[in-house]
């Protein structure tokens, strides 16, 4: 039996094409998507802005900064809210990121040895959200850059 102190807890994000991974404790909330504002000339990738507890938090896409066509956020479409962490801290008044779900969260635990690089990934499916690919007993997944989503955010501010 695996001691509790070598698991790893983790988030699996359903997306549209792929899964991607975080660690649990930069999950702030999974909420509703509601009210969300538009940004004047903003990439694709940034829906908007949204506010959550009192904060405005960029409302990011997966899939649109990956190159593809979005559909259109609506009263069912779902966003976890994620600690802005990393080398840049805060993004102006709020240290949070929204990102776009298509599906259900789970919470995992997988020991170091369950995680292992993708050895079979594309060198093409390069992403600017994605840290790296990896298996975890035998499933491909994405890790997700947190600190990447947090610098593109910044560039747009500066």
């Amino acid at each position: 039996m695996v001691d509790d102190s070598q698991l790893i807890k983790c988030v699996i994000l359903t997306l549209r094409k792929e899964n991607v991974l975080l660690p649990n404790a930069v999950v702030a909330e999974i909420i509703s998507v509601k009210g969300i504002e538009d940004v004047a000339g903003a990439p694709d990738w940034l829906l908007g802005t949204m506010n959550w507890r009192g904060a405005e938090v960029p409302l990011l896409s997966y899939e649109a900064a990956g190159g593809e066509k979005i559909s259109k956020v609506n009263l069912n479409t779902q966003a976890v809210v994620l600690y802005a962490t990393g080398k840049h801290g805060e993004l102006g008044d709020a240290p949070y990121l929204g990102l776009i779900m298509s599906g259900v969260p789970h919470v995992s635990r997988f020991t170091k040895d369950q995680i292992t690089i993708d050895e079979e990934a594309d060198a093409e499916s390069e992403h600017p959200m994605r840290a790296q690919k990896v298996r975890i007993n035998g499933a491909s997944v994405s890790i997700l850059d947190v600190d990447a989503m947090v610098e593109m955010v910044a560039e747009l501010a500066a």
